[in-house]
């Protein structure tokens, strides 16, 4: 899906997550486009095309906007980064799972077979 930010940017995230409540307020036409609103919590995946450095910078703005949680995936280097608001980034290298917090709170992402079949 695509989401429209704040910022005028328009970005397709590998997974997100979207509360109920700004879910609920979107009409139905609305609801039928690409939604205009961040994502509570975003996941990237790097891919051999994606340089690093510009996923970084994707996953700022993705918190700039309105992100309560985000995820990049690095599986060259098996490396998870965790981006938060008014956080620097946490870097964990080989994690078997990483789990999820504010708006996914309870979710847990097992990394064995993303980091086995990439």
């Amino acid at each position: 899906m695509e989401y429209f930010l704040p910022s005028s940017a328009a970005y397709s995230p590998d997974s997100s997550w979207v509360i109920q409540s700004k879910i609920d307020v979107l009409s139905k036409e609305e609801k039928r486009k690409f939604p205009r609103l961040c994502p509570d919590f975003v996941v990237e995946l790097k891919s051999l095309s994606d340089r690093l450095a510009q996923l970084k910078r994707k996953m700022l703005e993705w918190i700039d906007n309105g992100a309560q949680l985000g995820w990049l995936l690095d599986p060259d280097h098996r490396t998870v980064y965790i981006y938060r608001p008014g956080c620097e980034p946490e870097q964990i290298v080989n994690p078997e799972r990483v789990a999820g917090e504010g708006p996914v709170d309870g979710f847990v992402l097992e990394l064995a077979d993303i980091w086995a079949g990439l």
